[in-house]
Formats: structure tokens, C-alpha cells, sequence
């Protein structure tokens, strides 16, 4: 693997992880010298696996993570002392549900973060944005609540209007998604999307050529990336990978991966 820098728990930090893994240091060293808790921006789950291997390094110190609900995907997590127990409230989240004209409206995830970061507000301040099927509620910095209702107003081309909900509102989320156990012959990017999606490795190399690939939510043009353990893999038209679990090698020696996939 060209693009390893350091091993951890099954994976590897990669070069362009380095600006998040400094962030992270820094706030993990003001909790260890000020002994006091520190609050981080919305993780998603690559973040969240690199902040539990760096912070192995620092006695004393604990993380708990809350990102509006049980099972979250996207979280802010409390660096404290190990005696520190945090309540709902001492995360800074507040919950939104988006009334929209549901008669002549078909609002999607995409559609709905699109405008939410559109109005200048960046990712790592949004949490998850979930559904019922038929109704949107999403997750964001409390601090930043004035400025989200006196900003986003439509999405897409429908007028919107956003009313703040408290968590025992919470929709009950679908889940479209399903787990499932691969074999593939290596952990490149282009592979696993070609495995997943029954492509061609050529098709799927040209998908990441193109910029239609994310891993944890960053382009990557580089088809020989290697993947690793809660990667997030977004394939524009296609769907989403979450690769939960490398479990080894088969006995033809391929890679079982657990893999929960998305597909639109």
C-alpha cells in the first residue's frame, strides 16, 4: 500500500487525514493540560475510528459521543476526564424538521445537504439528515440555529420552512440500507465499486477518474486507493458503502469484507 502512513487497528492514516489528525491532537493535549472537556465538530465514522486510536495515547482521558439519537452516524464527541459524565445538553445539538410541500415535493438527502452546506455553513457542522419515508429532520450546531432559519429557505426549487424539534420528537429513521459479506481480489477503490455495483473494474475506474467518488465524504480520483475499515465510499448514481469489518482472507485468498450498502 503506497498511501500508508501509519497502522492502525486495521487500517492505515492516510497523508490527506494528516489536517484532521493535528486538529485533534491539539484539542486532546487542551484536555489533558486543562483537564477540563473539550467539544469537537460533527465525525463521521473515519474521524471517529482515528480520534479512538489517538486518544489510547493519553491516560486519563476518555470520549463520549451523542449526535442527537442512539446510533447516529454522524456524532460530536466530549474529550474529557474519565470521571466526567456528559449530559444530552452539554453536546450543543439542536434537531430541525423541514416542512415542505409534500403534495408536489420528492426531497432527498443529497438534495437536502446541498443547500444546507449552500448556505455557507461548513459540513463538519451538520450532523445526520434523516427520514421517515416522508418527513426530514436534521442535526446541527445549536449555535448555528439562528443563522440556518434566517438562511435556508428553499430547497431545490420548493420554499421550505424549518421548525426546531426536541430529541423525544425524533422521527423513526428508514433504513435502506443492508449489510452483506463480499469477497474481492484487493482493497483498491475501483474493486470494491466494481464488485459492489457488478461493474467493470474499467467502468469503475473511470467513475473515480471522473470525481464521482468520495471516500468519507472527499473526492478521490486516485482508483487505487485502498480502503480500510469504517470507509465510507459515495458513488454518485449508484449509492453508498460503508465497509464495516476487513474479516481476513477466503480460501482462494480474497478479502472478506462486511460491507452495509446503499444502492439508489
Amino acid at each position: 500500500m503506497d498511501d500508508k502512513k501509519t497502522i492502525i487497528g486495521g487500517g492505515f492514516f492516510r497523508p490527506e487525514e494528516k489536517t484532521f489528525i493535528d486538529k485533534i491532537s491539539g484539542i486532546l493535549l487542551k484536555a489533558q493540560t486543562m483537564y477540563t472537556p473539550q467539544l469537537t465538530d460533527f465525525l463521521n465514522l473515519r474521524e471517529q475510528t482515528i480520534l479512538d486510536n489517538l486518544i489510547n495515547k493519553y491516560d486519563g482521558l476518555y470520549v463520549h459521543y451523542f449526535g442527537g439519537y442512539e446510533n447516529a452516524e454522524r456524532v460530536r464527541g466530549i474529550i474529557a476526564p474519565d470521571y466526567f459524565v456528559p449530559k444530552d445538553s452539554d453536546y450543543e445539538i439542536a434537531m430541525y424538521e423541514i416542512r415542505y410541500p409534500e403534495k408536489f415535493a420528492n426531497l432527498h438527502h443529497g438534495q437536502i445537504l446541498g443547500s444546507l452546506t449552500g448556505s455557507g455553513v461548513e459540513r463538519d457542522r451538520f450532523g445526520d439528515i434523516i427520514t421517515d419515508g416522508e418527513n426530514w429532520q436534521f442535526f446541527v450546531f445549536n449555535s448555528m440555529s439562528d443563522y440556518i432559519e434566517d438562511q435556508v429557505k428553499k430547497i431545490g426549487p420548493y420554499k421550505i420552512h424549518l421548525i426546531e424539534k426536541s430529541f423525544n420528537e425524533l422521527l423513526l429513521p428508514k433504513d435502506e440500507s443492508a449489510d452483506e459479506t463480499i469477497t474481492i481480489q484487493s482493497l483498491r477503490l475501483d474493486t470494491i465499486i466494481a464488485d459492489v455495483y457488478d461493474l467493470s473494474r474499467q467502468n469503475a475506474k473511470s467513475l473515480v477518474d471522473h470525481g464521482k467518488v468520495q471516500i468519507n465524504w472527499v473526492v478521490n480520483k486516485n482508483a487505487s486507493s485502498f480502503i480500510t475499515i469504517t470507509d465510507t465510499l459515495s458513488v454518485r448514481g449508484f449509492g453508498r458503502i460503508r465497509v464495516n469489518d476487513i474479516m481476513g482472507r477466503s480460501r482462494n485468498n480474497k478479502y472478506l469484507l462486511s460491507v452495509n450498502i446503499i444502492k439508489k
